[in-house]
């Protein structure tokens, strides 16, 4: 009994000092990481980024910062013109910011915002490396005041907006002969060109000269915009054909019965009246109009078909030429004993320049609006080169 209580007290002793080896060494490991957390805050950080410091207005100096200008005109150039209706599209300019630092609207910081004192004028501006970017909307002329906030700074900037336009968007220009385009709205800045210098070059004021027969697209750039004229070069005789032929068309009175009177026409008489008045051409009968069936008969005897008919790709690619004739007919297969219309073609217009600087082109007629046409593959003539 004696003995058992003596290894009780040996067990007992020994778990005892286990418990307390135990936790000397708990208490050393924590002091040996509380020392190296110390050590490793003070040592220097191994991070190799480039900070970028925040533009913050109580640190930064925004007494430095200032505009290249404060006052500018904005060009609105059309996008569509015909007639009476005009749709402006927008204006852009830049204006650089004279900064110490890089300065976007996306800086911290910057608090960058922009107001107009005319609500007329839609404006739309963004802030990128030092450089203000406007686009301005609207559709006559208008004068506003900006105020532009860079950091808390506020800029004023007076704008003047004003519409463009050109003094011919269609040109029936003779060969070798001269005609000046203007630009109406603005004086300055304004580069001309022309697609095709074999055709009609352009001189630096707007002064087209006619080469050789064909088509032209006769353009202005101001800014990063175009205007321009469709210019067909064509001969004397010619022009007054067309110009005889839009005047019937447009003041005589449409009568198949009183066709052959002076101040009546039919389809095919005003072709006959305008080519056999202006330049004696009768389509075989110089007494009186024949029909749109006579007519492309004559035509097809006389070899002034054009091979391929009409299609609008010609169009497109401007290979019509004042003075041809459209014939439609009932049936493509059989066009020459189905012919029941003519229409004469007097030219092109420029309605204007899409965003890819490409000009939007349409065709003008003698009695019908711009833009008419006929069914791929109708037979179409030139009776006078």
């Amino acid at each position: 009994m004696k003995h058992n209580r003596e290894n009780h007290k040996r067990y007992f002793t020994f778990f005892i000092f286990c418990f307390c080896i135990i936790c000397a060494l708990g208490i050393c490991e924590n002091q040996i990481n509380a020392n190296a957390a110390v050590v490793n805050e003070n040592l220097p950080s191994d991070t190799t980024e480039t900070e970028n410091p925040e533009f913050t207005t109580p640190d930064s100096d925004t007494s430095t910062i200032t505009l290249e200008k404060t006052s500018v005109t904005a060009y609105l150039v059309p996008t569509y013109t015909y007639g009476k209706t005009v749709i402006y599209g927008n204006a852009e300019l830049d204006i650089a910011v004279n900064s110490p630092v890089v300065l976007s609207e996306t800086t911290p910081g910057v608090n960058f915002s922009c107001k107009s004192s005319n609500k007329k004028v839609r404006t739309e501006v963004s802030l990128s490396d030092n450089i203000l970017h406007f686009k301005f909307y609207g559709n006559q002329n208008c004068k506003t005041k900006l105020t532009v906030s860079i950091a808390d700074k506020n800029f004023k900037i007076n704008v003047s907006v004003k519409t463009v336009k050109i003094s011919d968007s269609s040109l029936l220009l003779e060969k070798g002969k001269t005609k000046t385009l203007k630009i109406k709205g603005c004086n300055k800045g304004i580069k001309w060109y022309s697609s095709n210098k074999k055709i009609a070059t352009v001189s630096k004021k707007g002064v087209v000269k006619g080469k050789r027969i064909g088509n032209v697209m006769i353009f202005a750039k101001i800014g990063n915009k175009r205007i321009g004229c469709a210019v067909s070069v064509t001969t004397n005789t010619l022009i007054k054909v067309c110009e005889r032929a839009t005047y019937i068309g447009t003041h005589w009175q449409y009568s198949q019965a009183k066709r052959t009177q002076y101040g009546y026409y039919d389809c095919s008489a005003l072709v006959w009246k305008a080519y056999m008045e202006c330049a004696g051409l009768s389509f075989g009968n110089a007494n009186y109009p024949g029909t749109s069936a006579s007519e492309s008969a004559w035509c097809l005897a006389n070899n002034r078909m054009i091979n391929g008919g009409y299609t609008y790709q010609k169009v497109k690619k401007m290979q019509l030429n004042p003075g041809d004739l459209v014939f439609k007919s009932s049936n493509l297969n059989d066009p020459y004993h189905t012919t029941y219309h003519v229409e004469m073609f007097t030219g092109y217009i420029c309605l204007g320049y899409n965003s890819s600087k490409k000009p939007n082109v349409t065709s003008l007629w003698a009695s019908r609006s711009a833009g008419y046409g006929a069914a791929n593959g109708s037979l179409l003539a030139r009776p006078m080169k």
